[in-house]
Formats: C-alpha cells, sequence, structure tokens
C-alpha cells in the first residue's frame, strides 16, 4: 500500500502552463517522457543532445544561405524579429529556455525519489557524453577568423550560468514570511525537495548550487534568521521549515560526506559567496543541537535537527 504522508509523495511539476508555444510544448513533452519513465535518463540526454544539435547544424546551414548572415533582413526587422539569435544556431538559448523548467521540477518530487533520481541521472549522463562543439551566432566578420561554438556537456562549477537559474527559483519558496514557516505547507515541503535536489546537484559535480544552501538561514547570524522572542509562533516555525530544508544536504550520506569535505579545506570563510567552513560546520551542528531539545520547534523540525546532528558527527568519526 502506497504511503499517504504528504511528505513522501510528488507536488505538482508545474511542467505545462497555458501560455506555453510549440517550441515550449517540444522540449517540454522530453522532461514529461523523462518522468514518465517512457525512456530512460541515457536515453533522454542522447535525444536532448542531438535535438540541440542538430537544430545548431540545420540553422547554420540555412544561415549561410542568406546574403548577409550577420544581419536580419528588412522584412524580418519589421516583422518584429528581436536579433539574429532568431535565426542562427542558438544551442545556449535552448539551453537557457529549458533549464528553468527543470529548476522548477526539481521541487515537486522528495528527497531521493524515483524522478529526482531521474532528473539527476538524466544530467549525469549529459555531462559524461564526449564533450563536442556546436555553432553559436554568427559567423565572424573576419572568415578568417573561427566560428564561434559552445562545447556541450561540461557542467561543473557554474557552467552556462546555470546556477543563477536555480538561484531565481528560491524565489518562489524563500522570502520573509513565505509559507516556509507553515508546518507540513506545500511550500514548505517544495523548498525541502528543492534543496535535497540541489544538494545532490552540488556534491554530484553538476552544478555548483552551494550559496543556495538553507543551512545557512539556521544560523542567528543570517539575515534571513527571525526573531525568537518577538515571532514566537512564526519564528521556530520558520527556523523549522529551513532545518528540514537544510538538513538535506547532510542526511543523506552522499551529500554530507561531501559538505563534510568541502568544511574541512577551510576553517572560516573570507567571502560573501561562501558557504563551506569548519566554523560553519560547527555552528550549522550547534544550531541543530538547538532545534532537537527546544520544544518552541515542531516536532518534525526537531527529530530532523536530532538526525542531521546524528549524522555529521557520524561523519567525523569516519
Amino acid at each position: 500500500m502506497a504511503s499517504q504522508d504528504p511528505g513522501l509523495q510528488s507536488l505538482d511539476p508545474k511542467l505545462y502552463s497555458d501560455d506555453d508555444d510549440e517550441e515550449d510544448i517540444f522540449w517540454k513533452r522530453k522532461l514529461e517522457a523523462l518522468l514518465n519513465g517512457d525512456v530512460t535518463p541515457s536515453q533522454a540526454a542522447t535525444d536532448f543532445d542531438s535535438c540541440v544539435v542538430e537544430e545548431a547544424n540545420t540553422c547554420h546551414v540555412e544561415l549561410l544561405k542568406r546574403p548577409d548572415p550577420r544581419s536580419l533582413t528588412v522584412e524580418e526587422e519589421e516583422n518584429g524579429v528581436p536579433s539574429t539569435r532568431a535565426i542562427a544556431p542558438n544551442p545556449s538559448g535552448n539551453i537557457e529556455l529549458v533549464f528553468p523548467w527543470i529548476a522548477t521540477l526539481c521541487s515537486a518530487f522528495p528527497p531521493h525519489h524515483e524522478k529526482q533520481d531521474k532528473i539527476i541521472q538524466f544530467l549525469e549522463a549529459l555531462r559524461d557524453m564526449p564533450k563536442h562543439d556546436v555553432y553559436e551566432g554568427v559567423p565572424p566578420e573576419n572568415s578568417d577568423e573561427p566560428y564561434n561554438t559552445t562545447t556541450l556537456w561540461p557542467f561543473g562549477g557554474n557552467w552556462m550560468a546555470l546556477a543563477e537559474v536555480f538561484r531565481i527559483e528560491t524565489y518562489e519558496f524563500s522570502y520573509p514570511y513565505s509559507n516556509i514557516e507553515t508546518p507540513g505547507s506545500e511550500t514548505q515541503l517544495r523548498w525541502r525537495n528543492f534543496q535535497s535536489a540541489i544538494a545532490r546537484l552540488t556534491s554530484s559535480g553538476l552544478i555548483n548550487c552551494s550559496v543556495l544552501c538553507a543551512l545557512a538561514d539556521i544560523l542567528p547570524s543570517s539575515q534571513s534568521y527571525p526573531d525568537l522572542e518577538k515571532r514566537k509562533v512564526g519564528g521556530p516555525n520558520r527556523v523549522g521549515g529551513d532545518v528540514i530544508a537544510g538538513a538535506q544536504w547532510v542526511l543523506w550520506p552522499g551529500q554530507g560526506q561531501y559538505v563534510y569535505q568541502e568544511c574541512r579545506k577551510k576553517d572560516d570563510i573570507d567571502g560573501p559567496r561562501q558557504m563551506w567552513s569548519m566554523q560553519h560546520w560547527k555552528q550549522w551542528k550547534e544550531q541543530f543541537e538547538f532545534v532537537a531539545g527546544d520544544e518552541r520547534f515542531g516536532e518534525q523540525a526537531r527529530l530532523v535537527a536530532r538526525l542531521a546532528r546524528h549524522q555529521m558527527l557520524a561523519y567525523e568519526d569516519e
């Protein structure tokens, strides 16, 4: 019998919207096929790559047939064609189109749910392909110069500024007085799911989302940390929601061991966009202990905090 615990159930993937055009639907159906198991993550990656490459190659051939492949025609300008990106090879545009949908999907599935696994495995399959270049944009003004290309699919670090895509998605959940502070709410569940997914993206070396880690928000030094005395209900509930979400970075060995090893590299942070240090590790562990032992926090937050601290101690003993 399937569990009825709402925390273990998938949420609306929010994949389709009323203003989807033909191109949107083309790519979204591929993501839907991946999630539904109609194709394996490896097959989905191969198909996705082929579509990006074939579209770029076709655009490249057609572009070079034009009298002036570097400019729009007068008719195109009059018809509102926005730029040469609309007629030139544009693989980066496809990536920019699809990855916000992937970021949205990351909030729909519980930690290590089979559909979350499929998203991670799809991206890993793309990364594991032999690196290859594809035409990007209009040809160079000087024909002796090489045509600009984009390399697919190196990932790692902040390739194609993908971490920014996920940062924008955090605004859907994490803001003052959001429903993160409503125990069991859809927003709280999505925030937990999202943090689980980006922890996996980061620890697997796909997309470095470290600066988006909700562990930062459970510390009293955070600007997002509420005054627990002034907000006697909402304050502890907000911290509890962030504890449940942030704990996803340490509860699971694949992510927790990554975080611990990264923290061991530095005693303290020396920049605003840095997350990992032994000082933070110590503070997170202390904060989990505080939440676990304080009855102002909800039962689930206290349980998760206790488990998270236990796991952190276990990593230290390995």
